[in-house]
């Protein structure tokens, strides 16, 4: 069921926000069945990192549930306008290329869905 609501003079959506939180639990579940889930917590200054996907201060894995689900958090929660665009997969391709391939598919595939909700109008 597709539901839009009014906010601030546009309207939301609601059915690519519930497409997407499925997406974003569903990279939770991929990095835990393949244990890159449990990792330290990058520090605020790793945090503050103006790089791209925080490149120069903490690891892609880290990235990707210390900064991408949880600035998605909020934005689901509020009913925020989503990015119109994303193109993350390509950045955990070349993470990924040295390593297990099993995690590196289960992920990519992962941010390959994310990535074509987000692009879709």
């Amino acid at each position: 069921m597709l539901a839009i609501l009014p906010f601030f003079g546009r309207e939301i959506r609601l059915d690519k926000h519930h497409k997407l939180a499925d997406l974003l639990l569903n990279l939770e579940k991929v990095m835990r069945q393949v244990n890159v889930w449990d990792m330290p917590i990058p520090s605020e200054e790793a945090l503050t990192s103006k790089e791209p996907f925080c490149i120069d201060t903490m690891n892609f894995d880290q990235w990707l549930r210390y900064v991408m689900l949880e600035k998605f958090k909020p934005m689901l929660a509020s009913g925020q306008s989503l990015p119109s665009s994303s193109c993350i997969a390509p950045m955990a391709q070349e993470f990924y290329r040295t390593q297990d391939e099993l995690a590196k598919q289960a992920i990519v595939s992962a941010l390959e869905a994310i990535d074509a909700c987000l692009n879709q109008d």
